[in-house]
């Protein structure tokens, strides 16, 4: 994103760096992303490219454990609430403050966590893309498409992010994203997840988030389907729901136009 003007920065945690993407200056409220599973800060690429001219300060994080952010390959680092930790951390040592703060899917899921632990409130708005957190009912079918094995499970992934009309990868495309996502981080991230789903999928929970959210969402999705994001905004009481129609997963991606349109409304409310 370096084309786009984005500085390439690092923040020391000790031991290891966390990366990120900087976008604008000035005294605006800055907005903070974080990207969903199997991604990094580059799938935000097209709404930040929506972004640039509103003169916002933009901060686009890579993971800990994914992109340019890589953590020791010690299994109890790879659990959503301990990155979460390490995120607010990071805001700290940036003297980030009145954040408005964007998550998509699992990057929804941490954003959530992140805020319940915001202790300094340094986050004020929430912003939640095709957010996780209300645990699946069809759980067994779910983990096999969101951590695909094969490259028939990649395809069958990318479906369910972009729907049927994302061209088919080629053979080195899938080949490498089976590669890459079979690595120790997911592997690491899938079993904690799974031995503590009741800690890390709030459900209930949520309604521990006071700061006014926006959820937008796919009217198409089947990862995090529209009936979960009605729960989800029941527990939220400050939330709004938005569909974006005709779009599954990736909405970020398919539509990021409608994305930063809603963003910049929600961040001038």
């Amino acid at each position: 994103m370096k084309n786009m003007g984005g500085i390439p920065c690092f923040v020391d945690m000790g031991g290891h760096k966390i990366f990120y993407w900087k976008f604008g200056n000035g005294n605006q409220k800055p907005i903070v992303f974080l990207h969903g599973l199997l991604d990094e800060s580059f799938g935000f690429r097209r709404v930040i490219k929506e972004l640039l001219n509103d003169g916002y300060p933009l901060y686009v994080f890579d993971l800990p454990g994914y992109g340019k952010s890589k953590l020791p390959l010690v299994k109890y680092l790879y659990q959503i609430d301990v990155w979460a930790d390490l995120l607010l951390e990071c805001f700290q040592k940036l003297e980030l403050k009145d954040i408005c703060l964007v998550g998509h899917s699992m990057g929804g899921l941490t954003s959530q966590h992140l805020v319940l632990q915001d202790i300094q409130k340094r986050v004020q708005k929430l912003i939640l893309l095709a957010p996780g957190g209300i645990p699946h009912p069809e759980r067994e079918r779910m983990r096999k498409i969101l951590f695909p094995k094969t490259e028939k499970q990649v395809v069958l992934l990318l479906r369910y992010l972009y729907g049927e009309e994302f061209p088919e990868p080629g053979f080195l495309f899938r080949h490498t994203l089976v590669t890459i996502w079979n690595g120790k981080p997911n592997e690491y991230l899938q079993e904690n997840t799974l031995r503590r789903e009741d800690e890390i999928f709030f459900d209930s929970k949520m309604k521990g988030i006071q700061i006014p959210t926006l959820i937008l969402a796919g009217s198409e999705d089947q990862i995090t389907p529209p009936f979960m994001m009605k729960k989800m905004k029941s527990y939220i009481k400050k939330s709004k729901l938005v569909w974006i129609p005709k779009v599954r997963h990736a909405i970020h991606l398919e539509k990021p136009e409608v994305v930063a349109s809603n963003i910049r409304i929600f961040y001038n409310t």
